[in-house]
């Protein structure tokens, strides 16, 4: 069954916005008509407009989709008394209450993003900024919960089924900033560190060290099998995003791309995970950087990488999407924030995304995250116990839309060491269907 969608003035912004909360999100069919003639009695109308049509289910527009310009103003909203939490952008006299499609247009385009923000300390947009954090619904996939909603309300309307074809599923996403906590780092940083660990982190460390790098130890960082003990445990799907930057303090410091038992290490994951490139710090917006770290990964795996995330989850909205579709980069991860948890662009779903500049899609999908561990751990300083309330609570939300649940993990977190002592556990809970 297809839905006609009526409207007297088409933009891109508009056909996006259809598209987001109608196909992407909402898995309905739709043609856009803009001539009333063209409307049958019978139709399933969605009449985006202020004008009257009978049976039609009528949402006014709020007037964000017919600009080309971005606004500074506040952003309207009213708390619902029903299942929709809040409405973005209300309107009256109509069937929703507010301008659904508006809505999920500024929320999934990063429209905030665009207009000047004080960064924190590593150039990224933070969380507090943010409508969704402000009015108290960072931590639920919003336009998922409206989306579900607005089929509800067709469905009763027009007396039709519309049936969701998507599953609530899990991917485990790793990142591993470094393969190694001590092994393979050469010799003038292995000399380097084990003199720091006997001047700083006392005889403990120092012994730990040389135990390793004389290859009668194990790397604290090395918890690779354990990480893929857990993925065939679970049956989960697992993609490892691999940093293979230029080694620069204090942010990028792997161990050498060319490094034999690094290469090793990526081709025998490559035989049971998809790899994915995790841009260095360096090579924020430097678009041949990134292009040689793709190369890099490209080289090792003798495959066409498409996966990336973001090292420090540094994004630029539109410029880093723009530099990575250029590069032949189709899918991204790093939609969501280091400081909090919760739903970034209120999705948890993968998206197209839209660019305010260009004034239109990018070549892109986005799949966000819902959670780091080091969001957990280092930022909120939740205990583990804490952690797991968290991610249940956020997987409930993801599983009530069929949403894609995602969190990021890193291979040096799962080691249960330290402060990550008794966070395999955490580890683990976020795994569980």
């Amino acid at each position: 069954m297809e839905i006609k969608v009526y409207t007297p003035h088409l933009t891109n912004r508009l056909q996006y916005a259809l598209d987001l909360v109608l196909t992407q999100v909402g898995e309905l069919s739709f043609t856009v008509v803009q001539d009333l003639n063209l409307i049958a009695k019978d139709d399933f109308v969605i009449n985006y407009s202020g004008t009257r049509i009978e049976n039609s289910f009528q949402i006014h527009p709020f007037g964000l989709l017919f600009e080309k310009d971005i606004q500074n103003h506040d952003v309207p909203f009213d708390y619902r008394q029903d299942d929709f939490l809040v409405s973005l952008f209300p309107t009256e006299f109509d069937d929703l209450g507010f301008d659904v499609f508006s809505a999920s247009f500024f929320l999934a385009s990063r429209y905030e993003e665009y207009r000047g923000f004080e960064a924190d300390n590593h150039g990224r947009f933070q969380p507090k900024d943010s409508i969704q954090t402000k009015i108290g619904i960072l931590k639920r996939p919003i336009v998922n919960i409206w989306v579900k909603a607005l089929k509800l309300l067709l469905s009763k309307k027009w007396n039709a089924t519309f049936p969701s074809r998507r599953e609530f599923r899990i991917v485990n996403t790793i990142d591993v900033d470094n393969a190694w906590a001590f092994k393979n780092k050469g010799v003038t940083r292995t000399i380097g560190g084990i003199g720091k660990s006997l001047l700083k982190k006392g005889v403990g460390e120092f012994k730990e060290r040389v135990a390793v790098v004389s290859a009668d130890g194990h790397d604290p960082y090395d918890t690779f099998d354990y990480l893929k003990n857990a993925q065939e445990k679970f049956g989960i799907e697992s993609i490892y995003f691999f940093l293979v930057g230029n080694y620069q303090k204090p942010y990028d410091t792997n161990v050498p791309h060319s490094n034999k038992e690094f290469i090793d290490l990526v081709r025998k994951i490559h035989d049971y995970a998809e790899i994915g490139i995790h841009p260095s710090y360096a090579s924020y917006l430097d678009a041949k950087q990134i292009d040689k770290e793709i190369n890099r990964v490209n080289n090792i795996t003798g495959g066409q990488l498409i996966k990336s995330r973001q090292h420090f989850l540094k994004l630029s909205i539109p410029d880093s999407y723009r530099i990575l579709a250029t590069l032949g980069v189709s899918h991204d991860y790093t939609m969501g924030y280091a400081q909090e948890v919760g739903f970034r662009a209120g999705l948890c779903t993968p998206f197209t995304f839209f660019d305010l500049l260009q004034d239109k899609p990018l070549d892109i999908t986005i799949h966000p995250f819902a959670y780091m561990d080091g969001t957990l751990n280092e930022y909120l300083n939740l205990s583990p116990s804490e952690a797991k309330d968290t991610i249940a609570f956020l997987k409930e939300n993801v599983q009530n839309v069929q949403g894609e649940f995602i969190g990021i993990w890193h291979n040096s977190s799962v080691n249960d060491l330290e402060n990550w002592k008794d966070w395999r556990e955490v580890y683990e809970w976020g795994l569980h269907q």
